[in-house]
Parts: structure tokens; sequence; C-alpha cells
């Protein structure tokens, strides 16, 4: 009875490493990592990596040369970012955000992280909202608040600048 027991066990651990490596490399980005893959792309200063992640509206919305004159902005106020936290957090839409959530996506498909990012000379929090995209999920919006002692007026303008609506009233 051992015996069988010991195989029995034996085969469950060699399925179990058998379909977590299979399920690896064929299973598209997890949500989580591709949360975490933004924080750790900018604490290793690739913006372009980062940027990368943004879904299709987002950054149709956002430029690389925006997003990355903001990151740098926020380096040369707050410094480099020393650790993040996060916690998945209930979707419920935020003022701006309607606009980037793709057609016929479900709220149950939607999940947002809050971040709190602890940077050598601050703390905020950011958002990262994100949403099925092709095999996996890409940042639909992000958005930075905290203590107004971080949000410097230049900070504030580079905010507002990097969601601002173009004007289409000039012919």
């Amino acid at each position: 009875m051992n015996k069988i027991k010991l195989i029995l066990i034996a085969a469950g651990i060699f399925s179990f490493f058998t379909g977590c490596a299979t399920l690896k490399n064929g299973a598209p980005i997890d949500i989580d990592r591709t949360a975490q893959t933004f924080f750790d792309d900018l604490q290793r200063s690739d913006h372009q990596g980062a940027y990368h992640l943004f879904a299709k509206g987002l950054s149709q919305s956002v430029s690389f040369d925006q997003f990355d004159e903001f990151m740098n902005s926020i380096r040369e106020e707050w410094g480099r970012i020393e650790s993040d936290e996060t916690a998945l957090m209930p979707f419920h839409k935020r003022q701006g955000e309607s606009s980037f959530i793709p057609l016929n996506v479900s709220g149950d498909k939607i999940k947002r992280y809050i971040f709190d990012v602890k940077f050598e000379h601050a703390d905020m929090n950011f958002d990262l909202t994100l949403a099925p995209e092709g095999d996996g999920y890409k940042i639909i919006w992000f958005s930075v608040w905290g203590s107004s002692i971080y949000l410097t007026p230049k900070i504030r303008e580079k905010i507002e600048t990097l969601f601002a609506k173009p004007d289409t009233t000039s012919p």
C-alpha cells in the first residue's frame, strides 16, 4: 500500500511541474505581472518598456515623448523609485477614465491596482487600470495621487498636460 501511495505522490509531483512548465511558456502575461512589470521597468529607467504596456487607446492619447518627459520630471522632483507595494481594488470608473475603457469589455474583466510607491524624496500612490487586449492585459489608465507636498506645480502641470485633450477648435 505504501508503494502505491509513493507512486501516486511522485506522479502528482511530476504532473504539477510539467503543467507549470507548460503554462509558463504558453500562457499570456498574468495581469499581476503586467502591473508589476510597469514599475519594474520604471525602476530600471526603462520608460519604453513601461510605455509598451499601455493599451492602444492610452498609447494613442499619450505619446511616448509625453510619457518619457513626465517620468523624467517625476525623477527630478522625487528621485528614483525605491520600492512599491500593491493592492488589487474593485473596479469603478473614475473621472476621465471612461474614454479609455475598450468597447464590449465588462467591468469584471477590468482590474485596478493601487501601488504605494516610495521614491527617494516622496511617497505617492499610482493607480493602474488594466483590461484584456490581445493575448494578455494592457494598461488602459493610470493616475498619480498623494500628498500635496509632493505634487509641486511642475508635477501638476505635467499630469494635466499628459491627459489634456488636444484643442480641436483651431482651424
